[in-house]
């Protein structure tokens, strides 16, 4: 454990860290800021970590009351479990001498094996060889053919001619004659060309079997890794990750377990240690695809830490969700077939699976009847959303938003960052990201330049605030999720995450600094141009 040098004036956690939605608490700041020092104090840690983890810090608190905290990296750092200053891993993979090294060795021998036969000379030669010998056999049989017609038209001439029983059986002799030569051609040709395919079949066959065997290995050891990674919760309980999942109907994804969030939590529990508050943050360069900035903080991920810190956390009190909703939802314009209202931050503009309080919920209870979402904001966003009254306007008005012939203004507050862009009052330009789901991350969305989505957003810079935050109004072309968010935090985007952006890195706030301003679209039934906006500060401190 490492010890905090001075946290006087620093107040100490009522309740512990929510993984999938926090803001970080002043302690794990600090922590987090001792532990950049310490990695950029020593070479040997600065150009380990250089490329870019996901790093994370736990404080806690000692049976005497002491006050610290751990330190701990996702995965392995250039093929290293352990390095000094960090928790150990729950279970060494990567020990020389242990199972999963000498299994690993022999898949990898296997793969070596498949693809040593799959490129290996002899298969592709034969592959070779038996196209050559069947361009071969269909060139001979044609032109074997096309002298048997010749031959053919030749006899029918002479037929015509003549009326001697004998020379007819001589031309019907020939005419037989030729046809068993072209049988025993094609009968060669075949004889051939199966011994070469049965030598490929041979070939090929044992590739197959040897990747099913790989596969059955592969299995075994996925399944005899997470049956020896044990955790512990603050209840004294313990499954393995393999039951863990279980219970669910899942299988847990590869690295389950190598994140920083569990390694710190379960060291904390073999040790004694009480956990008090922990965040997960970047540290190194930035990758292409995901929104990762050093310093800044980043929520778990849900497919491999999902189910896995929900068991962990058993036994500890989780903060309150630190951006609830703000306020109630404002109604601003309603015919019979539209509704238009003001959402506030921190309420779902659908049904969710948490039971939350949604903006569709809410105006079907005023109005006494079911109506359909044409357009969704993010929970945390607020600003004004158009609701149909009917199945049939929520088509018509459907299909302008994929149209593009709608037309949205968002207002947002950016967070300072040192390596965004810079960014100055009046500054106007375009940010087009192809944008897919980080499926490992949901709901994250990622830059993904081979699968994603064209994603379009025009920007103008209105202010430039005195700590360095930025106002900024949005126009998207396109409406992918998550696109204002990712095209702010990510390093090809602005660099700058919305401050409040819990999921992309944002800076602390009381809330996420997004704002849907301004609305515009033609009436689906009367075919009118109608224009929504609300006042020109969307954000309510």
């Amino acid at each position: 454990m490492h010890r905090f040098p001075d946290i006087t004036g620093i107040a100490l956690p009522e309740r512990f860290t929510d993984p999938f939605r926090y803001s970080p608490h002043p302690l794990v700041q600090t922590a987090a800021g001792l532990l950049i020092c310490r990695i950029e104090a020593s070479e040997h840690l600065s150009e380990m970590l250089a490329e870019g983890k996901m790093l994370g810090v736990l404080t806690v608190s000692e049976k005497d009351g002491q006050i610290g905290y751990l330190a701990a990296f996702s995965g392995n750092v250039q093929g290293h479990s352990l390095l000094d200053g960090f928790v150990p891993p729950i279970f060494d993979l990567l020990d020389p001498s242990g199972h999963f090294k000498a299994q690993e060795a022999e898949i990898t021998a296997i793969n070596k094996a498949i693809a040593d036969a799959e490129n290996g000379t002899r298969l592709n030669n034969l592959r070779l060889e038996l196209s050559q010998d069947e361009r071969d056999r269909d060139e001979e049989i044609g032109i074997f053919k096309a002298r048997m017609a010749i031959s053919k038209r030749e006899r029918d001439e002479i037929r015509c001619e003549l009326s001697d029983p004998s020379a007819l059986e001589v031309l019907i002799r020939e005419s037989q004659f030729e046809k068993a030569e072209l049988k025993r051609l094609k009968v060669g040709w075949e004889e051939k060309i199966s011994l070469i395919r049965d030598e490929i079949s041979l070939i090929e066959e044992d590739i197959r079997e040897m990747k099913k065997r790989r596969a059955k290995m592969s299995d075994e050891l996925q399944r005899w890794i997470f049956s020896r990674y044990v955790v512990h919760n603050a209840l004294g309980e313990e499954k393995s990750i393999g039951e863990i999942f279980a219970e669910e109907g899942l299988v847990p994804p590869g690295g389950t377990g190598e994140c920083a969030a569990p390694k710190l939590l379960e060291y904390a529990y073999r040790n004694g240690l009480k956990p008090l508050a922990m965040g997960e943050f970047w540290y190194g360069d930035s990758p292409d695809s995901a929104v990762r900035t050093q310093g800044r903080f980043y929520p778990s991920c849900t497919s491999k830490c999902g189910p896995l810190l929900s068991f962990m956390l058993k036994g500890l009190s989780l903060e309150a969700d630190p951006y609830p909703a703000s306020g109630k939802p404002i109604v601003v314009f309603e015919d019979m077939w539209l509704t238009i209202a003001s959402k506030p931050a921190g309420m779902p503009s659908v049904p969710g699976l948490d039971g939350r309080l949604s903006l569709m919920e809410w105006l079907s209870s005023e109005a006494g009847n079911l109506i359909f979402p044409v357009h969704r904001l993010d929970m945390d966003t607020s600003g004004i959303m158009v609701f149909a009254k009917d199945a049939d306007t929520s088509i018509k008005l459907q299909k302008q938003f994929e149209n593009h012939s709608v037309s949205k203004t968002y207002m947002a507050r950016l967070s300072a960052a040192q390596n965004g862009r810079i960014l100055k009052k009046g500054d106007k330009g375009e940010i087009c990201l192809p944008l897919s789901a980080d499926y490992d991350e949901r709901p994250r969305q990622k830059a993904d330049s081979i699968q994603g989505k064209h994603s379009l957003t025009a920007y103008e810079v209105t202010a430039i605030l005195p700590d360095g935050s930025i106002d900024i109004l949005f126009h998207p072309h396109t409406g992918r999720t998550h696109q204002l968010r990712v095209h702010s935090a990510h390093i090809l985007g602005l660099g700058h995450p919305i401050l409040g952006d819990l999921l992309y890195g944002g800076d602390c706030a009381s809330r996420l600094y997004l704002h849907a301003a301004y609305l515009s679209f033609h009436h689906p039934v009367t075919g009118e141009r109608l224009t929504f906006s609300t006042s020109s500060n969307g954000f309510e401190e």
